[in-house]
């Protein structure tokens, strides 16, 4: 019994990855949002390294 649900689990957890994968809405966006030097997130504002674009 404890082993069916814990297949059925790690089944579902599959597909979710699966999907999650396939299907990620606004992840060119969020790459976009990075700093193309340090990689920081830079919403709105420039980033404060040297090399970041403004």
């Amino acid at each position: 019994m404890i082993a069916k649900i814990v297949l059925l689990f790690l089944v579902g957890m599959g597909i979710l990855g699966i999907l999650g994968k396939l299907t990620v809405p606004g992840a060119k966006r969020l790459s976009d949002a990075r700093c193309r030097s340090c990689g920081r997130f830079t919403f709105g504002k420039p980033c404060s390294c040297k090399g970041g674009r403004s």
